[in-house]
């Protein structure tokens, strides 16, 4: 699957990780639409745990890295996520159409929210620091 050009921050392990998360995303809609989705739903919710970890803890150290004005709120928000990731793998934890409908709303919400917002902004701000630092 290509990465559409909106989803780019340019940095390339965060472009990297967040295809990731887009293709894993796209089979589990397209495993809801064929009705065959009781193992994507299991595969997909273990990820996102994975995922989740590991990304928000790479990001984390760059802003760390990078004095990153915003790390405050950027990191509440990698908390909230991991929370309500939590919250939905305790009251799901078998598969069912309305589990996976709410995954796909919450994947799909974070995708816009976080991914168009807060990380463009972080991959905006290392790429002009590491642009500066090279000068």
């Amino acid at each position: 699957m290509l990465l559409e050009q909106k989803y780019f921050t340019g940095v390339i392990w965060q472009d990297f990780q967040h295809k990731e998360m887009m293709e894993l995303f796209a089979k589990l809609r397209k495993a809801r639409a064929d009705k065959k989705d009781k193992d994507a739903f299991r595969f997909t919710v273990a990820f996102l745990s994975m995922y989740a970890n590991h990304h928000f803890k790479l990001e984390e150290e760059y802003m760390d890295i990078y004095y990153y004005p915003e790390k405050e709120s950027h990191k509440k928000e990698h908390k909230e996520y991991i929370k309500t990731l939590k919250k939905f793998r305790a009251n799901h934890k078998e598969y069912s159409e309305e589990a996976v409908d709410k995954l796909i709303k919450k994947i799909n919400k974070w995708i816009l929210d976080h991914i168009f917002g807060d990380d463009k902004k972080l991959g905006q701000y290392i790429l002009d620091a590491e642009k500066t630092n090279k000068e």
